[in-house]
């Protein structure tokens, strides 16, 4: 196979409902909202990509309905006749048309490495350099909201195997969260492994206050404590620290932010997400350069379908070191998927999809029981 070209991109909105409501910092969902990448082939091949936003555009400033319209209006007629095998040149044509975007950008790819890796026969993690792990430990990351359903939540899922757990903090008043936090420590058991994040939602002196609070309670790791801007606070609670780590989300996306976060020493360690990197290859590229500059990566989720964890999974195998595991809980906490088969977990640990392409196989029927029809559109 000496090309492989596009001929055409189709989107569709899918809106699916979760189990139990999430609680981000200033908000909380009873479903979420994706962006279905079709990717059709002179070979015939279909490869399918997924863009998502957790929450909304609050995280990364990108919506749903905005991803549409960049990929339709303003990626599609430039990428439709290229060359799916020739990825730097199609990520510099979507550049030269939108800057940044890269939720959308990264959507698009992941479409083209599930094409290729299906007419070529292969996994995707094959086409990012091999897996390095099959398995993958998965933090259980609970919501914001009701103490004792999250409590019971913790423990039930602790029992099915997952390794260490998430809280989400900034939703109350300092001090109260952090009330709230011991509480749930308290009742779920100071044994376990905890990871609390706020989203940013501190500033610096309340952050000092509550790191120190966090770390006699047994924390872990603090997830961007402060806004994603302060690079020099970041680096300052990470000198004040002990045993915790500073973890780095909103302000470590791309390469160049991994390169800063290493020069800087601003965090511990970083979340990696495919989305706010800019795609597949780019979230490689930020764990490979944080963990040569000693930080610790993790696998940060969005919140995907089977579609966009199955594409996690295959960067996260592929990344030289992921001791912290991840946090793809997206089709745990759904109601509905968009597969025929969702990806595999076992015993609290995700399975690395090792069919061709991504791995999954796309369920049209579940696409229009769950399709926004207003918006959907064929290209």
């Amino acid at each position: 196979m000496s090309t492989l070209r596009i001929t055409k991109l189709r989107t569709t909105i899918v809106d699916l409902p979760t189990s139990r409501p999430h609680r981000f910092v200033n908000h909380e969902i009873y479903y979420q909202s994706y962006l279905l990448v079709e990717v059709h082939t002179d070979a015939g091949v279909i490869g399918i990509g997924e863009g998502v936003t957790p929450g909304g555009p609050w995280w990364s400033g990108e919506s749903i309905e905005g991803q549409q319209q960049l990929i339709e209006v303003y990626l599609a007629p430039v990428l439709v006749g290229m060359d799916c095998l020739a990825l730097p040149l199609i990520r510099s044509a979507m550049d030269r048309v939108s800057h940044g975007n890269e939720f959308a950008k990264a959507a698009v790819e992941m479409a083209l490495l599930d094409a290729t890796g299906r007419v070529l026969g292969v996994p995707v993690h094959r086409l990012l350099g091999g897996a390095a792990r099959t398995r993958i430990p998965v933090r259980w990351a609970l919501s914001g909201s009701g103490e004792q359903e999250v409590a019971d939540e913790a423990i039930e899922r602790l029992g099915q195997g997952h390794p260490a757990l998430k809280l989400k903090l900034g939703a109350l008043p300092p001090d109260e969260d952090l009330k709230r936090a011991a509480r749930l420590i308290a009742k779920i058991g100071t044994e376990h492994d905890y990871l609390v994040d706020p989203n940013g939602s501190w500033d610096y002196r309340t952050a000092v206050s509550c790191v120190q609070r966090l770390e006699a309670m047994g924390v872990s790791v603090v997830e961007q404590p402060i806004d994603r801007r302060d690079v020099a606070g970041m680096a300052s609670l990470v000198e004040r620290t002990g045993s915790l780590r500073i973890m780095a989300d909103e302000s470590v996306c791309r390469a160049v932010d991994a390169m800063s976060a290493v020069t800087a020493r601003s965090c511990d360690s970083v979340s990696v997400k495919i989305g706010k990197a800019g795609g597949l290859r780019a979230a490689v590229e930020v764990a490979t350069i944080a963990s040569h500059g000693g930080l610790r990566c993790y696998g940060g989720t969005a919140i995907e379908t089977s579609i966009g964890t199955a594409a996690a999974a295959h960067v996260f195998a592929s990344v030289p070191e992921l001791d912290m595991g991840c946090e793809l809980i997206g089709p745990l906490l759904l109601r509905a998927d968009l597969t025929v088969a969702p990806v595999r977990y076992e015993n609290g640990h995700l399975v690395v999809p090792e069919g061709p392409g991504l791995g999954v196989e796309l369920d049209r029927d579940k696409v229009d029981k769950y399709r926004r029809h207003q918006t959907a559109s064929d290209g």
